[in-house]
């Protein structure tokens, strides 16, 4: 036979003593309510019956008085006044009959309503007699009169006798009543307590002792013994838990004896986590070191470029020898490559917060490829490139793009020294509808495990060759733009498909507006211009391009020479490096303009090399200046100076 469960008998037990306490609850309102009833009904009975009888004996007093006073005058409207009267009686009569009397009430009540009859009579024929002059009869009837109106005052005496046995019968009734309640209560209340006495014991057995040898069980296991098990009695809900509690022990125990090598294997991994970190340390030093050099190179960059250009335009003006302008074109083309690199290392060295922006995304992939074109001609690796033709533009953040091209380009570099065989990297972009596509398919060696590619430190590099990042690096980045990047194997090598979402993209800040074209010579005088900057060969270029659209500019090398130059000499346009040796570099000659030549504020012009300050915001008066990077165009130069002139 089946055993009941806890739970079956706990609410057995909380059914039966709420069908009890419902019971009795019931029962006791039922008698209660029935005796409020019934006093109820009493109290408004005999107060109508008080009510009536008080009319009943004021009527009987008003015709005695008025049959009185017959005996001193006869009043002609006697035989009227007493007809309305006994009207009045008899109507009172008929609504005490009305009420819910006991049968010798009833019998009391038409006793009087008779000898009322009969008062009434008696009193005609006094007033007839009286009216005859036989006024010794009439007061022979008065005696009579007035014995029956005894006889009504006794048959009154006799129904409020009645009224109060009735009363009586009723208080008595009300005390059993409340007796009995009470006996009720004392025995329900007895019976709870056995019930919660038997709960009580029953939540201690079948609840309390099984839950504490699990509760003992789990300290045991705590300490680390691993053998404790609960013991298990009944196949109730406290032997189920029991079992359960067992089966998570011996999975605990399993579990455990691979712990230690989970924990081992961990501990392998935050060793390596932790060489990585010191790796990423050493590449920001790196990124540092880099921009430094970046500095230190823009500053020749810019006085071969310009001056070239400049040289270009006057060979190619006189029509000099096409070698000497070929010659001079492929100086100004090396350096310009030189510039482009500088800018590559730059794009990736430096670390950015991701900001997304319309982009050509075409521009940004090339930039990093053409990072890597010179390498890869030295590995016999050739890049093929298929760019969507339409030059798509999507809303992303470039710096993390970039990231993104530059891993995935790694990785097929690496796959492809593996397989020991000449080398093609296959690019490929492609806009379709709202979504941007962009591939990566190269001949190396496949992936080994496709589904564990994107996954943090997984790397089937040999130690310190790969790290493990780089994939998931690119995973993320993809994810936080809400696109998606999948890996696949080809017959041969491997292939990366990304897919990222257009987005709500504007103009890009480069594309908005038409720039207008800068003068190159033949121009009126416009205006003086201080340049300030500590190199000399960029201070001859300067002047000499600024010549050309009619600016006189006077260069020093210093702050300090600056600023005795502004306390002299009037000037329309400032062009300053940002670090310069000294007291007062860039910025702090900007602030002594602003407070003692306060009008040349909006015509101060910064240009560095340091482009990881500039883009970073290390220098707070570099957001509100307009600023040229080294190196510069020479159009682009003159385009500002010249909008400045004109403010």
């Amino acid at each position: 036979m089946k055993r009941m469960t806890v739970t079956k008998q706990f609410v057995f037990l909380l059914l039966l003593a709420f069908g009890v306490a419902l019971g009795f609850t019931i029962q006791l309102t039922s008698r209660f309510s029935r005796f409020s009833t019934q006093g109820t009904q009493l109290t408004q009975g005999l107060q109508k019956t008080l009510a009536l009888s008080q009319e009943l004996l004021t009527g009987a007093a008003e015709e005695t008085n008025l049959l009185y006073e017959q005996f001193g005058e006869l009043d002609p409207q006697f035989t009227t006044k007493l007809d309305e009267i006994n009207f009045q009686l008899g109507e009172t009569i008929l609504k005490y009959l009305r009420l819910d009397l006991g049968e010798d009430e009833r019998l009391a009540v038409e006793r009087i309503r008779e000898l009322y009859s009969e008062l009434g009579i008696q009193s005609r024929q006094i007033y007839e007699q009286l009216h005859h002059g036989e006024r010794r009869l009439a007061l022979q009837r008065v005696k009579r009169a007035e014995g029956l109106k005894g006889r009504i005052d006794k048959e009154f005496a006799t129904l409020s006798d009645l009224q109060v046995r009735k009363l009586e019968q009723m208080l008595s009734q009300s005390n059993r009543t409340v007796k009995y309640g009470f006996i009720a209560i004392y025995g329900f209340a007895d019976l709870l307590l056995i019930m919660l006495i038997a709960f009580m014991l029953l939540l201690r057995k079948r609840i309390l002792v099984p839950l504490h040898s699990v509760l003992e069980a789990i300290d045991r296991i705590r300490r680390g013994d691993f053998s404790a098990r609960a013991p298990v009695g009944r196949l109730d809900e406290s032997g189920v838990l029991a079992q359960g509690f067992n089966f998570m022990a011996e999975s605990l125990a399993e579990s455990y004896k691979g712990l230690e090598r989970k924990v081992e294997e961990r501990t392998q991994q935050l060793r390596e986590l932790r060489i990585q970190f010191v790796q990423a340390e050493k590449m920001s030093a790196m990124g540092r070191l880099v921009g430094g050099v970046a500095h230190e190179l823009n500053n020749p960059l810019t006085v071969i470029l310009g001056f070239t250009e400049m040289e270009i335009k006057k060979l190619t003006a006189r029509q000099a020898d096409p070698k000497t302008i070929k010659l001079m074109e492929d100086i100004y083309f090396q350096a310009e490559r030189c510039r482009r690199i500088v800018a590559n290392l730059l794009q990736v060295a430096r670390r950015q917060e991701p900001h997304l922006e319309p982009i050509r995304i075409n521009g940004v992939i090339e930039q990093v490829l053409q990072l890597r074109d010179y390498e890869l001609s030295t590995r016999n690796i050739r890049m093929a490139r298929k760019y969507d033709s339409t030059d798509p533009l999507i809303q992303a953040d470039p710096h993390k793009m970039q990231q993104v091209v530059l891993n995935i380009l790694n990785n097929a570099i690496d796959a492809i020294q593996e397989s020991g065989r000449e080398g093609i990297i296959q690019v490929r972009t492609e806009l379709e509808g709202d979504k941007f596509i962009l591939e990566f398919s190269d001949n190396g060696t496949g992936i080994v495990d496709p589904d564990r590619i994107f996954d943090p430190f997984y790397t089937t590099k040999e130690v310190g060759k790969g790290t493990g990042l780089g994939l998931s690096v690119c995973y993320g980045i993809v994810q936080e733009h809400g696109g998606e990047i999948l890996a696949e194997n080809l017959e041969q090598g491997a292939r990366f498909v990304i897919t990222l979402p257009v987005g709500k993209v504007g103009i890009p800040p480069e594309e908005k507006g038409a720039r207008p074209s800068a003068g190159m010579g033949g121009e009126k005088h416009i205006g003086n211009a201080l340049l300030v900057d500590d190199e000399e060969s960029l201070l001859e270029l300067q002047i000499s391009i600024l010549s050309r659209i009619g600016v006189e500019a006077h260069g020093v090398s210093s702050g300090e020479e600056a600023v005795r130059f502004l306390q002299t000499s009037p000037v329309d346009l400032i062009v300053s490096d940002v670090r310069m040796p000294g007291s007062i570099d860039g910025p702090r000659l900007y602030e002594w303009v602003c407070i003692h030549r306060p009008e040349l504020r909006k015509r101060f012009v910064f240009i560095s090399g340091d482009v990881l300050a500039m883009q970073r915001g290390e220098i707070s008066s570099l957001r509100e200046v307009p600023t040229i990077q080294k190196p510069f165009q020479i159009e682009d130069y003159l385009r500002l100076m010249q909008q400045l002139l004109k403010t």
